[in-house]
């Protein structure tokens, strides 16, 4: 019998579920598993703070930060507010050949309370991680042709990187996984295991940028990088003329302990994408900052084919821009980042504690982004069958318990609103390690 939950849309979550079968393909998706009857399709009815409410009612804490774009919890009543009233005022008009009054303050703000210390002077708005990542390599190949460089048209990137699906944003990423179709399509690319091999690339005059994502590789599931690995990569770029783009569309806004990623060194790029929290989790938003050096020569652009010829319909979204400028308010007024300090210990400490534990084979944690790789059933594979791998398997099973978790592979993946209490934390991780207790006796 189901629970009476109101969805807010005269429909049973039995009926939902049902015409969710019928008639959607969800992204990243195994759909074997989705579409089979016996498959309780994860339906959420609203948020609240940390926590998601499924359309039974079940509370969930939300592990997986809404696919890392929920900064300071569900509801936010500063970001609500702001939301409402900018769609009272209108919710979306054209920025190209256009502004509006949230986008610039947006804008401004950025650059002036955060960016513009370390050389950023321009924001181009787009609408995803993978528009902005492929604004700026776009940018980067332009700035080498305008500064009489067309030779340069190479990049350097990382095979444990993901920068995107879109075929630009996908050429430089090395998940082997995202090549199984497209191969090197796209850009040509030098690719990299690890930053000690910067010196031995050949032909360094061919290369028109380097892109990194600082301190942590997300989507490979939170692998970090040594330290000292983006001074490295900026004084190579600088000795042999590349930019420097840092992809900071998860690593951005707090997930690292520090407002941006490359603060951790102190080394900022030429070109820093932002997304995901950018918009505080309440609409598509990212941004494509650069410096005056980057920015110079498409200003003396003397021709429309000089100029920059990207952008999408909805860049720039008036919403999206207010859900920002209230996210930036946040931040500020309940002092976010220093606040961390308290939940990344309990992280910490909690992951420790899970390391521990049989089942566990590695625990990788960087502020307040980490990930739980488990043992896996010998002679199982995502080729061989990706609905029995046990990361995939023990996602299933912390929803039951209620987290809503994320896997990638054998890792889970532990990413939480930054709203999130220390005992929110260690019963996410509690709930993790009981999942694959629980699998594991099974």
């Amino acid at each position: 019998m189901e629970i009476p939950v109101d969805l807010g849309y005269g429909a049973r979550p039995s009926e939902l579920r049902q015409w969710d079968r019928e008639f959607l393909w969800h992204p990243f998706t195994y759909l074997q598993e989705w579409l089979s009857p016996e498959f309780e399709i994860p339906v959420i009815a609203r948020g609240e703070g940390a926590y998601l409410f499924d359309a039974e009612g079940r509370r969930l804490i939300d592990g997986n930060a809404s696919i890392w774009c929920n900064v300071h919890g569900h509801g936010h009543p500063k970001i609500v507010a702001a939301v409402r009233e900018q769609l009272e005022r209108f919710a979306h008009s054209s920025f190209l050949g256009f502004s509006h009054p949230p986008g610039i303050l947006l804008a401004r703000r950025l650059i002036e309370e955060h960016l513009g210390k370390w050389g950023f002077r321009r924001v181009f708005f787009s609408e995803s991680g993978s528009n902005g990542i492929e604004a700026a390599l776009r940018m980067a190949l332009q700035w080498q042709i305008l500064s009489g460089h067309p030779e340069r048209r190479r990049f350097v990137a990382f095979r444990r990187s993901y920068h995107g699906d879109s075929l630009g944003a996908n050429s430089v990423t090395g998940l082997a996984a995202f090549k199984a179709f497209l191969g090197q399509s796209g850009y040509p690319v030098v690719w990299l295991d690890d930053p000690g091999q910067l010196e031995e690339i050949e032909g360094a005059e061919s290369i028109a940028g380097l892109i990194l994502e600082p301190v942590i590789a997300g989507a490979a599931a939170m692998v970090p990088w040594p330290d000292g690995t983006l001074t490295r990569c900026r004084e190579w770029c600088d000795r042999h003329g590349g930019l420097f783009v840092h992809d900071e569309v998860f690593t951005g806004f707090g997930r690292t302990g520090k407002m941006f990623g490359f603060e951790h060194e102190a080394c900022p790029a030429d070109i820093l994408v932002l997304g995901k929290a950018l918009s505080g989790g309440v609409g598509p938003l990212s941004a494509t900052v650069v410096t005056d050096r980057v920015f110079a020569p498409f200003a003396r652009a003397e021709s429309i084919e000089q100029n920059f010829l990207y952008g999408h319909s909805y860049a720039g979204h008036a919403v999206a821009c207010a859900g920002g400028l209230a996210c930036l308010d946040v931040f500020a007024e309940e002092q976010v980042v220093s606040r961390l300090a308290g939940p990344i210990a309990a992280l910490t400490e909690s992951l420790a504690e899970l390391a521990q534990r049989p089942g566990i084979k590695e625990v990788r944690q960087r502020g307040f982004a980490a990930a739980v790789e488990v043992v896996e059933e010998p002679g199982t594979t995502a080729q061989t069958n990706y609905g029995r791998i046990q990361g995939r398997r023990v996602t299933r099973e912390c929803w039951r318990l209620g987290l809503a978790a994320r896997s990638i592979g054998n890792s889970v993946i532990v990413v939480l609103p930054l709203c999130a209490t220390e005992d929110v934390v260690r019963e996410a991780v509690r709930i993790i390690g009981e999942a694959n207790e629980r699998i594991g006796d099974s």
